[in-house]
């Protein structure tokens, strides 16, 4: 390698270590941190499972969890908050009393997208409230594609998943807020 190849590659790498912490310096100033998860049925390059920084600086991890029907479906996916190493240890921070049932904010069913997201039960953003953490998540639908599940399992729930691709923003929670509860 010649010297400048050398020093061009050092420049290189000062300037992408530059931008990369002046972006999260930018964000945590503004009080917010992004995140992209993306399933899809035909890739196998899924974001099923994303580190995600909290405005206070406190790192957590964002799964999609995918629950599948007798027919191997993938026919709902659950958006789980869990700090980092503690996946099986930690129950959902978005639920953080383990008794909320049915349909949650943070549960995505094949068969409430078949109009789309805009038209399904919560529409294209979700906005759930997590006080304790001093944060908000904001949940946009950014791509959906559902299909029949096959015919021949009687068993199988109607629609499955092909494609989902979440943008996650954690921001402050606003003044007064402070109270609120997921969902």
């Amino acid at each position: 390698m010649t010297k400048c190849t050398l020093l061009f590659s050092r420049t290189t790498l000062l300037l992408i270590a530059v931008i990369a912490w002046a972006h999260v310096a930018v964000s945590q100033e503004v009080g917010y941190s992004q995140a992209e998860l993306v399933y899809s049925q035909q890739s196998n390059l899924w974001t099923l499972s994303t580190p995600l920084r909290s405005p206070r600086g406190t790192m957590y991890e964002l799964t999609l969890v995918p629950e599948l029907d007798v027919g191997k479906h993938v026919v709902v996916l659950e958006l789980v908050l869990h700090r980092p190493g503690r996946r099986n240890k930690d129950s959902n921070l978005f639920d953080p009393t383990g008794r909320l049932f049915g349909y949650q904010r943070w549960d995505f069913a094949a068969s409430d997208f078949v109009r789309g997201a805009q038209d399904s039960i919560y529409g294209d953003t979700r906005v759930i409230n997590l006080p304790k953490l001093g944060m908000e998540m904001h949940v946009k639908v950014a791509a959906v594609s559902v299909e029949p599940t096959p015919p021949n399992s009687p068993e199988s729930l109607p629609y499955q998943f092909k494609e989902l691709t979440l943008q996650v923003t954690a921001q402050k929670l606003a003044k007064g807020d402070s109270k609120k509860v997921a969902p």
